[in-house]
């Protein structure tokens, strides 16, 4: 889970949050995590029609993930607006915003909790609901690994303490990198109805063919409604209906990946680079092709 950051004004008109039906506009959007501190935005003009699916690509330090968070308001704008059908999010009760949200970041929590727990924390609603948190297992590829685990759904992910199953005590069972990476993914499916999907580097810790399926299965289940999501692996997100290139705190380009390439500007290098790398793992220096 990710907690708020310094305590955030009240809202100035407490205003209701209707479900989006046309987008969310960043209007001139300046922020630095204090007056000491450099500017990590600088004038951000960016909107995300509802219905479509966003790309944030860039190199680190670009302010990728900084603008999700001031998305999900965690941090309000030093200057400029974030604007939700046109409503200010300063006028909206943080809670209310996050209700209409779903997010998972690439610094989640490993609670030690039951498998079953650890996915029912992305909506508590959900956590008396078994089929609904099965289903969330599936879309996000890892039911399987889960009703293998000894006490399926109800194994405690955790070496620390034990639990009671079956008359008798059970030791937890501890996850993989990936496995857990897929876990917090069903945290986030719980809530694929919402209005808004925030996924930052979501899949950071599958490789690649892996991350690919995560985000092929994302379009399927988010058709038709609005997502936001950054990726350092630029061909999990060729598929974005649009792709927003932030460099120096700015949007230094945006388009689709077919126009970005024959743009020939910072993502076509990024993409060629990567696509060269992977092309280089596959055949090695000296392996006939």
């Amino acid at each position: 889970m990710v907690t708020d950051g310094p305590d955030l004004p009240a809202p100035r008109h407490h205003k209701p949050l209707a479900p989006l039906l046309r987008g969310i506009e960043l209007r001139d959007v300046w922020f630095r995590y204090s007056d000491d501190h450099p500017w990590v935005l600088r004038g951000v003009n960016l909107f995300i029609p509802h219905g479509h699916t966003v790309a944030l690509v860039g190199r680190n330090g670009g302010g990728k993930s900084t603008l999700v968070k001031l998305l999900c308001r965690f941090y309000d704008p030093t200057r400029g607006a974030i604007l939700w059908d046109g409503v200010d999010l300063r006028d909206v009760a943080p809670e209310t915003l996050r209700d209409r949200i779903g997010a998972v970041f690439q610094d989640f929590v490993a609670y030690e909790l039951t498998a079953a727990d650890n996915i029912a924390v992305g909506d508590l609603a959900a956590s008396e609901d078994q089929a609904r948190v099965e289903r969330a297992a599936r879309d996000a590829g890892v039911h399987d690994t889960v009703a293998a685990l000894p006490y399926g759904y109800r194994t405690l992910l955790s070496r620390g303490f034990t639990s009671e199953e079956e008359g008798e005590e059970a030791e937890g069972v501890l996850l993989s990198g990936g496995q857990w990476q897929r876990v917090a993914l069903a945290r986030a499916f719980l809530r694929r109805d919402r209005d808004l999907m925030i996924l930052d580097e979501p899949s950071a810790g599958l490789d690649p063919e892996a991350e690919y399926e995560v985000h092929s299965r994302l379009a399927r289940l988010r058709s038709g409604r609005t997502s936001v999501v950054i990726s350092h692996r630029l061909g999990a997100v060729r598929d974005a209906d649009r792709i927003v290139v932030l460099a120096g705190g700015v949007v230094a380009e945006e388009g689709t990946h077919a126009a970005l390439l024959a743009g020939g500007g910072t993502y076509a290098q990024l993409f060629t680079r990567q696509a060269a790398g992977y092309r280089d793992e596959v055949h090695p220096t000296g392996a006939s092709l």
